[in-house]
């Protein structure tokens, strides 16, 4: 009974009839020296990739031969290869899966639903997946792009590429021949992170990426491609368009298909190139220069790091896949890492690999593991970038939380592939518990030299340079105090003792002077009256008395007087000794009134530089007095020049200087006292000296520079404990 119904099921199985799509389209393509076929799904823009024997039994599902027709005609055509029946029902049912194919059973509808589903939901968690690179499809360009292809067209012909070329060479020529001049004028560190740095560098990348992604466009359609996609993609939170060129997969032509990845790296390379003519030749400081200088960064240093590295999956990834003519590299090179993981790692016996040669096996080895540490790396940087600019306004947090996400993501997804595929043959019984303890104890060690071996710890900031605190003179306002009239002087002028520093006007010191005067005057026409008397009249006691009481009091007038001289005197402020000029009041103090002791300036001997760094309380017990510092000075290029703590503040800095501050090229959050005028920061810091042991002409007091101070070793471990006591309050 059971034979029979046995048999009665095979031939209905033999039976079955598969009807292939007829609105797919086919293109024939070469990989390898190996004939590939392409298919392209016109409904859901998906493209499959099949070799010569799988598009000879395509040909076969035309919805009237059988199953078992197609597996003899295919034993025929290509003997003495072996086709089952369960491979065939195997293969069959991946195409419907995909839906490319179509047979009559009444479940038919139901699994095509179920497949948009599970797509869906995958699409969904990708999304989730990678925060940093989300896809939102808008428009179909394709009407808009074939009226772009006659005019702009050109840009793929030969004889631009060969303008082009010259043009990016010239630019690198000129970089290269003026690299001081180049490397003087990009900007400080803080400055370039700065709101409006990372503004200008927001809205590049967004036109940049703009024509970027019409670039692919409008070569996919120079080589007869279509384009139907083109939405919206957030690279790293900006905004930027993104173009679907997956039909360039049907092009024969592998270097058709080059052309098409590569060409807006292509593009970008050229606004790079003429954007640094433009940054050269414009005014540091303008929006020319400014923009000129955002689109340089975006079209090179971007544009090799993301789009032309092949490690990631972008342009450079497909310009690899197509010239290694190996489709689909990445996800091959992991699926065969994940296999001899499992084999090697946990002793899995795996299903045989096709033949693979030793050269490609590394090849894909290297690959998977190159690109894994690559995204770590990119993820870190890109993470470092936001905490850089979000931290002085309090919001670190943010990146510390993204990075958490990227964290669980990169060790979660692959770890949850790793048990989906071990969870298919069972865990434990097909592992061997040598390969499991061997790779765990390998996984451990790993970890705990990552978390605890302690690793060089250093404390950044932007610091300026001033002369030696403790052997400079101070000048202040003088005991009448008076208005700002005049600076003479400028900060980091050096001056000679008695030298003006500044002038300062007192109109009521001046009324007491004139009032002294006439007083004076008064007082002697008075004697000369009285010596008249007393000269004519005799002797009068009288007389005699007043005289000598109109003597004392002109005596006194002259005494206040000269006192009053010497004050006015000292509203012209004069240095006291040699050396230059360092904290010299503000310009806009000009016209104002000081109050007496308020500081004007302060001058020392500029050999005896020493930076000034603020740090937080944080980092302040990481420091101490005699560990070596490292000092880059803004246009001085990137040589460090060697220094060491000097002296550490026991209190907490009541004002941060003007440069040091997140609103200039500092990152000090800080606000303006309306009373002093001063910034006083929103948070506790503490100064930090440090003095230079080597210096050059061309430093001088006011210059802003970056330092890094040598910290005694730490472990990962004791950083994300105190990265989490700081912002969370954990106390870890």
């Amino acid at each position: 009974m059971s034979t029979v119904s046995e048999v009665s099921d095979l031939e209905r199985r033999k039976r079955v009839r598969i009807r292939l799509r007829p609105d797919l389209g086919f293109t024939e393509q070469r990989y390898e020296g190996r004939i590939y076929h392409v298919v392209k799904d016109p409904v859901s823009m998906r493209y499959y990739r099949f070799k010569e024997h799988e598009r000879f039994l395509l040909g076969l599902m035309d919805g009237k031969h059988t199953l078992e027709e197609a597996q003899k005609s295919f034993e025929q055509r290509f003997r003495p290869e072996r086709l089952t029946l369960e491979d065939l029902e195997a293969f069959t049912s991946q195409l419907l899966q995909a839906g490319l194919a179509q047979n009559e059973t009444p479940g038919a509808g139901k699994q095509i639903y179920d497949r948009f589903k599970k797509r869906r939901r995958k699409m969904i968690m990708n999304k989730f997946m990678n925060v940093l690179y989300i896809k939102i499809p808008l428009v179909d360009p394709d009407a808009l792009l074939n009226r772009m292809v006659k005019p702009l067209g050109f840009i793929f012909t030969r004889w631009f590429l060969y303008l082009s070329v010259a043009i990016m060479l010239s630019a690198l020529f000129l970089v290269m021949s003026q690299w001081n001049s180049f490397i003087a004028r990009l900007p400080a560190y803080q400055e370039f992170f700065s709101f409006k740095s990372v503004f200008y560098l927001w809205i590049a990348l967004g036109v940049v990426k703009i024509i970027h992604e019409f670039g692919h466009g409008l070569s996919c359609k120079t080589f007869k491609g279509e384009v139907h996609e083109m939405g919206a993609l957030f690279l790293v939170f900006s905004p930027c368009l993104y173009c679907n060129v997956s039909d360039s997969w049907m092009l024969p032509n592998k270097w058709h298909r080059i052309i098409i990845s590569a060409a807006g790296i292509y593009v970008e390379l050229i606004i790079a190139a003429l954007s640094t003519f433009v940054w050269w030749w414009s005014e540091p400081g303008s929006f020319a220069s400014n923009m000129s200088m955002s689109l340089m960064v975006v079209c090179s240093v971007s544009t090799l790091v993301f789009n032309a590295n092949p490690l990631m999956r972008f342009d450079g990834y497909y310009v690899l896949a197509d010239w290694l003519e190996i489709p689909n590299l990445r996800e091959k090179s992991n699926r065969f890492l994940m296999s001899v993981v499992q084999e090697y790692g946990l002793g899995i016996e795996v299903p045989p690999q096709p033949y693979m040669t030793r050269g490609r096996q590394i090849l894909f080895v290297t690959y998977a593991i190159a690109a894994y540490l690559y995204r770590w790396f990119i993820t870190f940087v890109v993470l470092v970038f936001m905490f850089t600019f979000l931290e002085p306004y309090k919001l670190g947090a943010i990146s510390f939380v993204l990075g958490i996400a990227a964290m669980v993501t990169m060790i979660g997804q692959p770890l949850y592939q790793l048990f989906k595929n071990v969870s298919k043959r069972g865990r434990l019984p097909d592992m061997k518990p040598r390969n499991v303890s061997i790779s765990a104890a390998l996984l451990v060690v790993v970890i705990g030299c990552a978390l605890f071996i302690p690793l060089p710890l250093r404390v950044k900031g932007v610091a300026y340079l001033t002369i030696n605190p403790q052997e400079s003179a101070k000048l202040e306002t003088p005991e009448f105090g008076g208005f700002l009239k005049e600076l003479v002087v400028q900060d980091g002028q050096r001056v000679k003792a008695g030298d003006v520093i500044a002038i300062l006007h007192n109109p009521q010191l001046d009324i007491q002077l004139r009032l002294n005067e006439q007083n004076r005057s008064l007082r002697i026409k008075q004697l000369d009256t009285l010596n008249a008397h007393l000269s004519t009249g005799g002797s009068d006691p009288k007389i005699a008395s007043e005289i000598g009481a109109t003597k004392n009091e002109i005596q006194a007038l002259h005494n206040a007087y000269k006192q009053l001289a010497y004050i006015k005197q000292s509203l012209v402020v004069r240095a006291t000794c040699n050396g230059v000029v360092m904290r010299l009041i503000k310009p806009t103090e000009l016209g104002k009134f000081l109050e007496k002791g308020m500081p004007i300036c302060e001058i020392g001997d500029e050999r005896d530089l020493r930076a000034i760094l603020l740090v937080p309380s944080a980092d302040k017990g990481l420091i101490q007095t005699g560990d070596a510092a490292w000092i880059r000075i803004h246009g001085r290029g990137y040589n460090y020049w060697p220094g060491h703590v000097a002296n550490i503040s026991a209190n907490e800095a009541k004002a941060v200087p003007y440069q040091l501050t997140n609103k200039v090229s500092g990152n000090i959050a800080s606000h303006s006292d309306p009373e002093t005028k001063m910034e006083i920061p929103q948070s506790q810091h503490y100064v930090v000296e440090i003095k230079m042991e080597q210096i050059d002409d061309a430093m001088h007091p006011g210059v802003v520079a970056r330092v890094k101070i040598e910290c005694e070793p730490k472990t990962i471990w004791w950083r994300i404990n105190r990265y989490l006591d700081i912002t969370f309050n954990w106390g870890l």
